[in-house]
């Protein structure tokens, strides 16, 4: 996966992604299921279906309103829909060779992720975004404007006792995280439309 910063908006844009346009949830829902089958999956000893990769669904949602003088403005929002792939002990999940390796990525990006968790918590001078692709993907979702809502997958089993203990270490300390969320901005057509031109002209000079 191959990233990039584009300064002049403070935007990280991702090689060879595609953007398509829905209209309702059910187009949405659709190319959410299509991401998902084609998502790498593998059997171990704790799961049959264990997930190799992180997966990252982002929307971005234009509202159209009219102003009190009658003006079109739009308001541009984005939602992010993170799936992470579980930590893993390779040795009691009987991971070998590529699905081993596989394991050990996961595993050193979920700590760069705490990492970056634990810097903002402590509201430190500097946050590790760059350390990790996840974790530049997820800048704005961690530390920007936004509100932030957490899933802890965890299993009742004692034998698993280990691994819930610390997903639930990971939720709580990034519930933890103070963002001060603010309303999105409202922008004429006009402005809008200048900055989709000039994202055209850079992907032209991209190609």
């Amino acid at each position: 996966l191959k990233i990039f910063d584009d300064a002049s908006q403070k935007r990280v844009f991702i090689q060879g992604l595609e953007e398509i346009p829905v209209k309702d949830a059910t187009d949405a829902l659709a190319l959410l299921t299509k991401g998902s089958d084609r998502r790498q999956i593998a059997a171990t000893k704790f799961n049959d279906h264990s997930s190799r990769s992180h997966s990252v669904f982002s929307i971005t949602i234009h509202i159209k309103e009219t102003s009190t003088m009658g003006d079109d403005l739009l308001k541009v929002g984005k939602f992010n829909l993170v799936d992470l792939a579980g930590s893993e002990n390779i040795g009691r999940s009987g991971a070998e060779n590529k699905r081993a390796r596989e394991a050990g990525m996961i595993n050193q990006s979920l700590l760069t992720l705490g990492r970056v968790i634990n810097a903002l918590v402590e509201r430190s001078a500097h946050v590790p975004y760059r350390e990790s692709k996840l974790t530049r993907l997820l800048q704005d979702s961690l530390g920007g404007r936004t509100k932030r809502y957490i899933i802890a997958a965890i299993s009742p089993a004692r034998s698993n006792m280990e691994e819930t203990l610390s997903t639930l270490d990971y939720a709580i300390r990034a519930k933890s995280i103070r963002n001060k969320a603010e309303i999105n901005q409202r922008m004429t057509r006009n402005s809008l439309l200048k900055e989709y031109v000039a994202e055209i002209e850079r992907l032209k000079a991209d190609v």
